[in-house]
């Protein structure tokens, strides 16, 4: 999986003009909701009486109910990512996304161990030498998820991610949080919560 340079150099990544404007987030003007686009500019949304008004679809399977307030949207040309967002200036996310899943031999084992070879690739180590800090259960939206947690070191630089992945028959999303610090923190896990919570996913297998 091409991963690598998403998850290291995210935080580094510069703005560019992507061809086609993507809603990255939503908005009010003059009481009027307002979609946010990735080229900077802004439109009157339109949705229909059962669509929800908070929040913007990502892509088939996922729709983000969060807010700029929280959670800058920021460009991914050039990265992996769906959507990157900005917390703070030590706080970041991004969402990852696979039309690959458990089905296809791409089941939560297969991804807990690709994140972690991922990491030690990236970063020349071995995936021994990367510290785990953690690995929990839990859901997101109501889908079994699983969290592994673990540090990088990148030319001098300490990150520690929080990296959550939600896993169905024949699709695959990871929301990762990634923040400067040599240990997770209270305020790192707390970001990652609100992250989370401002999810809605919807795996078409489910509805069957």
């Amino acid at each position: 999986m091409k991963r690598i340079a998403a998850l290291l150099f995210l935080s580094l990544a510069l703005p560019a003009h992507a061809e086609d404007a993507q809603v990255v987030g939503t908005s009010v003007l003059g009481g009027k909701r307002v979609e946010l686009l990735n080229d900077n500019t802004w439109r009157f949304a339109e949705f229909g009486d059962d669509e929800d008004a908070g929040c913007v679809p990502v892509n088939q399977v996922l729709s983000f109910c969060g807010t700029i307030f929280d959670w800058r949207p920021v460009d991914t040309t050039g990265t992996e990512f769906l959507r990157q967002f900005q917390h703070d200036s030590r706080t970041h996310a991004g969402i990852l996304y696979e039309e690959v899943g458990a089905a296809d031999g791409m089941d939560m084992e297969f991804m807990r161990n690709a994140v972690i070879e991922n990491a030690a690739m990236g970063t020349g180590v071995r995936p021994e030498d990367i510290p785990v800090h953690g690995a929990e259960t839990g859901t997101v939206d109501g889908h079994p998820a699983e969290t592994v947690i673990y540090g990088a070191n990148f030319n001098g630089l300490d990150i520690v991610y929080i990296n959550t992945i939600v896993n169905s028959d024949h699709h695959n999303l990871q929301f990762v949080i990634w923040t400067v610090g040599k240990a997770v923190t209270d305020k790192g896990r707390a970001a990652s919560e609100g992250f989370l919570k401002s999810m809605r996913i919807t795996f078409p297998e489910a509805a069957q």
